[in-house]
């Protein structure tokens, strides 16, 4: 009976684990502020902004990160800067009864510190879509829209598996 418990457990932390790599964004999923554009010091004709980049995962993992995003002259695609200063948020959303509601639960990381409070949001969803959950979600201290142009997202998929991970064997 022991040993079945054993394998049991081996059996659930590796599937939470493959959950945690499993963790894609879809392009349908990614929502960003408006974000207001300034040249690049230095008479270069890139474009520089601050905001928020919000990904609700399919899993229904959120995570969001307030940074700076950068734009290359003649390229439509942004470009997040994630070394200098970015807050990352992570947590959970899910839709509730009324479906242009969701309730994102989130906290500022990194994980180890449990000091950081968990917040609870719950925001309306702008034309709920089929294909992209919403054109914007709208929440008191928070609106983003989805993101029309392409986001070069700059590794930042690769370090909330790495989190979503951590805080999983941290739990265990």
């Amino acid at each position: 009976m022991r040993g079945l418990l054993v394998v049991a457990l081996v059996l659930l932390s590796v599937g939470r684990a493959a959950f945690a790599q499993e963790l894609d964004p879809d392009p349908n999923r990614i929502f960003l502020t408006s974000l207001k554009w300034a040249s690049v010091a230095g008479g270069s004709r890139d474009k520089s902004a601050n905001g928020t980049l919000a990904i609700l995962y399919v899993e229904g993992v959120y995570a969001e990160v307030t940074t700076a995003f950068f734009k290359r002259a003649g390229s439509q695609q942004v470009e997040l800067n994630l070394e200098d200063g970015s807050v990352v948020r992570l947590g959970t959303w899910k839709r509730l009864e009324d479906s242009d509601l969701i309730r994102i639960e989130s906290r500022e990381v990194p994980a180890e510190d449990e000091s950081k409070p968990l917040t609870a949001r719950t925001c309306q969803l702008e034309h709920p879509s089929q294909v992209h959950i919403a054109d914007g979600i709208i929440c008191k201290d928070l609106v983003v829209f989805h993101a029309k142009n392409a986001i070069g997202l700059s590794g930042f998929p690769a370090r909330v598996r790495q989190m979503v991970t951590a805080q999983e064997k941290a739990a265990r």
